[in-house]
């Protein structure tokens, strides 16, 4: 087999003109699936934050939360110029990010395979619960995705051709959209950036300053904003240092080896969720590989060795950050490296040479995946430990929100009653009924030690819509106290703050709100 001048072999799979057809169609059907389960209501704390960011961006008030993804709100902000609806708008980039991210899983699996893998791993990727589940709703993850898979791209095709000053160029600049998307997702890309300036023939010092010159100039284009918007540098350092420090006893650095077996632990997981029997094919793979004879697999390797260095590359760093450096806590954590797994099972499932097998086994695991989001059973939770992402969860969590709001508009007045949460709970708390109750005044009762309060007054208070903060619960002229209970909490989180024995459950919501008078707080 030749070589080409940059060492990749010359007969590496090109991407024509009617694969950009593909590329079409993958990404509209991808669209029109995401369509009907697109979330109603913020379904998470972080998505209520990025809604609230689109008509007040302020990382010192959290909104974001620091490091601050100021790129994802402002592309939330140009949706919302044409939606006009913050949430929504939010959930259509999501949409347009997860499809995208599909359509370029064809596009990478082309390249780097042929277009036998492309559409597996389009076919993959797209019936993956996780991929399909944060195409549905507000947060930053899937979006995050999807520039990771161009970045690999961009860093593939720099490999092809010798790595020219265009590729520099490209790569820098995606590199400082990503960091204006989710920062932390960079340091993981450096050892593939790095890697294909590497082979580059000539000039691969000067080319790699060249992209960090480009990526440290685009960085400064929405760094700048961000932090005028924030307040300035230490306002916003300060904002940055107390949300560290809150996460640091679940990283390796500040929890040690049981934070970071726990983070293991998740990342497994959560890629499991995105893969179904995927996992079950790779580990088939494995095992056929042990027994493969020796020439066979050198063969093999020889053939794929360049795109099986760039997957490990795009892995290996990507999950070490994510579990021994920072954390991994959310599902969406980790679908940075997600489609990289999603590629691999594609390429063993595209080494079954029978056209029956191969069919069959494609049908099966896009059944299943699909089977996984759209009616897994609510007992079956367990097998993900709980954390399955899954239509019914988007479903469920928009009709709880919706009773709430409905029977709190409906029998209780702004004017006599204070909302109050117990605590900070990342499925339904305060920043929710901020965004969809601005007319109440609400109270967080437990301190967050994560938020850029003033002296003397820590606790979290939303009045006229606006988050600020109290040195205790102010109930001159109130008459009602309304408990948000949501699911998965109980009224005992109350306890410590009032005498909850006479709260009674608000009709409609199901056991979600309880009311007390104001004479039950301590």
């Amino acid at each position: 087999m030749t070589k080409g001048t940059n060492g990749a072999p010359a007969n590496t799979p090109h991407f024509l003109r009617r694969d950009w057809g593909g590329a079409m169609l993958i990404f509209l059907v991808a669209v029109a699936l995401d369509i009907p389960f697109r979330s109603q209501f913020a379904y998470q704390w972080d998505s209520a934050e990025f809604t609230l960011a689109i008509r007040e961006y302020n990382v010192a008030l959290s909104q974001p939360h620091a490091p601050g993804y100021f790129l994802y709100v402002m592309l939330g902000r140009l949706v919302n110029y044409f939606v006009g609806d913050p949430h929504a708008s939010l959930v259509w980039l999501s949409v347009l990010g997860g499809s995208g991210l599909v359509a370029l899983l064809y596009v990478v699996g082309v390249e780097m395979f042929g277009r036998r893998v492309g559409w597996v791993a389009a076919l993959f990727g797209m019936t993956s619960p996780q991929v399909w589940f944060h195409s549905c709703v507000a947060l930053m993850y899937v979006v995050d995705g999807f520039l990771v898979c161009l970045a690999v791209l961009c860093c593939w095709r720099a490999l092809r051709h010798g790595c020219r000053w265009a590729d520099a160029v490209m790569i820098g600049g995606v590199l400082a959209i990503i960091g204006g998307v989710r920062p932390q997702t960079v340091p993981g890309l450096a050892p593939l950036v790095v890697y294909a300036f590497w082979r580059s023939p000539k000039q691969r010092l000067a080319k790699l300053a060249g992209a960090f010159c480009v990526c440290a100039s685009g960085t400064l284009v929405w760094l700048v904003p961000m932090l005028r918007m924030s307040g300035a540098w230490a306002v916003y350092a300060e904002a940055f240092h107390r949300n560290a420090t809150v996460y640091a006893a679940i990283t390796f650095a500040g929890g040690g080896i049981d934070a970071l077996l726990w983070n293991v632990f998740f990342a497994g997981l959560y890629c499991w969720d995105g893969l179904v029997l995927g996992v079950v094919l790779l580990a088939g793979a494995l095992l056929v590989r042990v027994r493969m004879d020796g020439d066979c697999k050198k063969s093999w390797d020889a053939a794929h060795g360049e795109a099986l260095r760039v997957l490990a590359l795009w892995i290996a760093p990507m999950m070490l950050m994510g579990t021994a450096v920072a954390l991994t806590r959310q599902p969406g954590h980790v679908l940075s490296y997600l489609p990289a797994w999603i590629i691999l099972v594609a390429v063993v499932a595209s080494q079954l040479r029978k056209p029956a097998v191969f069919a069959a086994v494609t049908a099966i695991v896009c059944m299943t995946n699909a089977a996984a989001f759209l009616v897994l059973p609510q007992a079956w939770a367990g097998v993900f430990y709980g954390t399955a992402r899954t239509a019914r969860e988007i479903r469920e969590h928009d009709r709880q929100l919706a009773r709430i709001v409905h029977a709190i508009r409906v029998q209780l007045s702004p004017a006599d009653t204070l909302v109050c949460h117990a605590q900070e709970y990342l499925p339904l708390g305060l920043r929710h009924l901020q965004v969809y109750l601005p007319g109440f005044e609400q109270y967080q009762l437990a301190i967050d030690a994560s938020m850029l309060s003033p002296v003397g007054k820590p606790m979290m208070r939303v009045r006229g819509g606006r988050l600020d903060f109290a040195a205790g619960t102010d109930l001159t002229g109130r008459r009602v106290l309304a408990l948000i209970v949501p699911h998965g909490t109980s009224l005992e989180g109350y306890a410590r703050y009032m005498d909850v024995r006479q709260a009674t459950s608000l009709p409609g919501s199901e056991g979600s709100v309880y009311t007390v008078r104001v004479e039950a707080m301590r």
